[in-house]
This record gives structure tokens, sequence and C-alpha cells, in this order.
């Protein structure tokens, strides 16, 4: 009698923006491409634009022929290890098939683990702020007119026409006599005027750096999406891909 026994699968199960990050940040899969020779880049990678040399391998060889002389590479990089996971350099590999400007973006925040910065259409509105005499400091622009406002008896008018009593419940008349904290000026037919102060309010961001924000975001997602559907096609060794679940236009949604 034949027993068929379950493999249980003991790859890891990941979304693509915890894979890239742990490809390129913690097995910095990418940083192979630094050390290599022109030729090797160009042929190493689609759209590469090859910068420096390298210190090992064919690099060496033609280093070698170009100076007439031995040259030290300095051997490996000291805190990171020689050789990298597969499946950390099948993901570098496709990051490198992007186009350059989401290559870009991919691989920084790949590197540092965090997605791009989004603005929402509506910026919110804040108080206006300029430099102040204080080397880096700011302070909040306030602005101030004079406005026509009732006299204290024009006011007893109002209330007694309206049916009100001068006083409230607790038996205090509702028209102070003092009204401190305002500064008032008077003119000579009765009329007085109260000076009014307040802070500005200006958009927190210009429309400038919402478009250019919200582009890398954008470039950023659709490299992402690439990604998925080239690593999404291949068989990693340990790992599972799982999706990717960052919103592609998250401003549309802000309040």
């Amino acid at each position: 009698m034949a027993i068929a026994f379950a493999r249980c699968d003991t790859r890891r199960r990941l979304d693509l923006e915890t894979l890239v990050t742990w490809a390129l940040r913690d097995q910095q899969a990418d940083r192979v491409q630094s050390g290599l020779f022109d030729i090797e880049a160009a042929a190493n990678d689609h759209r590469w634009e090859p910068e420096g040399v390298s210190g090992d391998g064919v690099a060496e060889l033609l280093r070698r022929h170009e100076t007439g002389d031995r040259v030290d590479g300095g051997g490996p990089v000291r805190g990171i290890a020689v050789t990298v996971h597969p499946d950390a350099e099948a993901v570098a590999n496709a990051v490198g098939w992007l186009e350059p400007w989401q290559r870009r973006l991919v691989r920084f925040h790949g590197r540092s683990g965090t997605r791009p910065d989004w603005l929402p259409l509506v910026p919110p509105m804040v108080a206006v702020k300029r430099p102040s005499e204080a080397r880096g400091r700011y302070r909040h622009v306030t602005a101030e007119r004079w406005e026509f406002v009732p006299t204290r008896s024009e006011l007893a008018k109002r209330y007694v026409l309206c049916g009100q009593s001068l006083f409230d419940a607790r038996g205090q008349r509702r028209i102070v006599e003092e009204e401190r904290g305002f500064h008032f000026r008077t003119f000579g037919d009765g009329r007085r005027q109260v000076q009014v102060k307040w802070c500005p309010l200006e958009p927190a961001h210009s429309d400038a750096e919402i478009v250019e924000a919200n582009t890398d975001f954008a470039g950023w997602h659709a490299g992402m999406t690439a990604l998925l559907e080239r690593i999404g096609g291949w068989g990693l060794r340990d790992h599972v891909l799982t999706g990717f679940t960052a919103p592609a236009t998250p401003w549309e949604y802000s309040p």
C-alpha cells in the first residue's frame, strides 16, 4: 500500500515591498553592480550606464592591459557578505530592467524601506511664517485693520428692541464697561473702531510641490507594479511573492 506524504511549503511569504527591502537593504544585492567594469556592467544589466571600475574578474585583466601594471582592487567590502542569496539577486536583476527614473525610485526606497511621500490635491491651510531676526527661527505673520463697531449705548438699544434684558441669568451686565484687551479709536461724531488682528493663512504646499511629490509616488508605484509582473513569473527558491498592496493614487482618497 503506497502512502502519499504532503510536502510542507517552508518558503517565506513576503509582499513585494518587504521582498525588495530585504533584497536591497538587508542583502544589498544591487551592490554587486557597482564593482563591475564597463564591459561587465553593459552585459549584466539592461540599459545600464556604467561608472567607475571593478576590482575583480575580467575587469582586473582589462585594467592590467590598460595600465600595464597590476593594481590592488581592495578585496571584499567590509560588512557585506561575499555571497548573496539567489532570490535577492533575482530581485536586483529585475530592478535593473525598469525604466531609469523608476529604477532610481525603487532602489532608493528599497534600500531605506520606505515609500515616497505624496501630497493631497487640496493642501491644508497653515499660518504664514517668515524668518525672524534670530537665525533658524520663524514667526507667524500678523495682519491688522480697523473695523467700525457699535458703541455700548447702541448695543443696549439693540437688546431693548429685541426684548432682552441687559442682565444675564446671574444678574451680571451683558455689556461690560471695561473692554480690556482691545484697542479702540473714537471719531468726533461718536463712532468708534476696533483694531482687529489675525494670522493670514496660506496653502501648506504649492502646486509644483504637489505635482512633484505625486509624480514620484506614481513613478515608484508603476515601477513596483512592473517589478511584480516580472518577478511574479519567476519561481523564487526560498520566498513566495504575495502581491503589492500600495494604492496607486492615494491622494484621490484623501479627505
